[in-house]
């Protein structure tokens, strides 16, 4: 098959987790045997949406890239004063939802093209939900269009647009169970156009320990968290539960932070807060594997890759109580702990460091669960299984 995946931006290593996802999932499918394409645009950050890179095409990794100007009249007041009131759950018109998605990142070049080609591909992917990209993508080539929408349960899911979108993709590929059983609650999706397919990881279990701690001179043992270090992903409450965590015990336990975005320490902080910003892949998998702990406080999750990862490596994780995917994710596995307050959060660190042979049984039991849901094998037979279905389903 030819097969075009679509995603708003694309740089090789991005710490976006669906454009990680996007980037891996197109080259495997490729290395599997399709013709594969991932259209973007040319934008680099996910702020202005601005045009950083020439439009045109470039291989990597067995994929062609093709990238698309953005348009240039977006209007961004506009934008972030409708965005707030769907923040804050006020209730907005279907006029104003449209209004909203205009002045998302949005890419007429790449829409002219699927809608002029479209008989050239079997399928086109989009991902994830939330962007102009995918919404009037999918309105360029509905017929031929699937969804991997990384969904949360946010405000912005329940918009009547994303109702109407979800339904007019010919099907959609989930990254989990809670994430499938989510969009059908709100979406009253039929089975026939959900299936679960998600991305692979492969065995970190060669990882050495010793090369992050001899590189960042990290002794002591140390709770990781790795992703983009912005509010969405509670980065702020893991900081100030582990600033408790730390006054009231005073070990030499040390927190790791490691990603994109900034974060604000005082000089106190650095005593046991440990700033790295972006690691290399091979440090990283490393500190996976060194840690006593991964710790995801996010809510917002449809799979959560530095998860997996992390039991990749081998070892247990944290997660929020409140977030349906990653706590699911725990409890199937039996690789990690999760907790909804501080007080929770510190009987779950301690256990963790008083137990350590349990400690690592659980990351061992993670381990094992990637190897047999979340491995490449697993998923691309779920891909294949997918893309098939729906066009036996004659939607293709």
């Amino acid at each position: 098959m030819k097969i075009a995946f679509i995603v708003p931006r694309f740089e090789p290593d991005l710490a976006g987790g669906a454009e990680v996802h996007c980037q891996r999932l197109a080259e495997r499918v490729a290395a599997s045997g399709h013709q594969v394409e991932l259209f973007s645009t040319c934008a680099r950050d996910h702020f202005t949406w601005k045009n950083h890179y020439e439009p045109g095409n470039k291989a990597v990794n067995g994929v062609t890239v093709r990238r698309f100007l953005v348009d240039p009249n977006r209007v961004t007041p506009r934008f972030l004063l409708i965005q707030r009131k769907i923040d804050h759950r006020v209730p907005i018109s279907e006029k104003e939802e449209l209004a909203w998605m205009e002045d998302s990142v949005r890419s007429r070049r790449m829409e002219e093209f699927m809608a002029k080609n479209k008989d050239r591909y079997d399928w086109f992917i989009f991902m994830p939900y939330l962007f102009g990209t995918t919404y009037w993508g999918i309105q360029s080539a509905q017929e031929k269009s699937l969804l991997i929408p990384c969904l949360h349960d946010e405000p912005f899911a329940y918009l009547e647009i994303f109702k109407k979108m979800f339904n007019q993709a010919q099907g959609v590929m989930f990254n989990t169970y809670p994430e499938m059983n989510l969009a059908k609650n709100i979406y009253q999706m039929p089975d026939e156009k959900a299936t679960m397919v998600s991305m692979g990881f492969e065995s970190n279990a060669n990882a050495e320990p010793s090369l992050f701690r001899n590189k960042y001179n990290v002794r002591d043992p140390f709770i990781l968290f790795a992703g983009r270090r912005e509010g969405g992903k509670n980065i702020d409450l893991l900081m100030n539960y582990f600033r408790a965590f730390n006054k009231q015990y005073k070990t030499n336990l040390k927190l790791v932070l490691m990603g994109s975005g900034k974060v604000d320490l005082s000089g106190e902080d650095k005593n046991f807060i440990f700033d790295l910003g972006y690691v290399p892949e091979e440090y990283k998998k490393s500190a996976s594997s060194a840690a006593l702990v991964f710790c995801q406080p996010s809510v917002n999750e449809s799979l959560s890759i530095v998860l997996m990862e992390s039991w990749a490596a081998g070892r247990p994780v944290m997660v929020h109580g409140d977030c349906a995917v990653t706590k699911d994710h725990c409890r199937r596995s039996n690789g990690g702990l999760y907790f909804k307050n501080y007080p929770e959060f510190e009987e779950c660190v301690n256990y963790l460091k008083n137990n350590p042979a349990i400690a690592d049984k659980m990351g061992q039991n993670g381990r094992d669960y990637v190897k047999n849901e979340y491995s490449w094998e697993a998923v691309l037979k779920r891909f294949e299984e997918s893309v098939n279905k729906f066009k036996s389903n004659g939607i293709s």
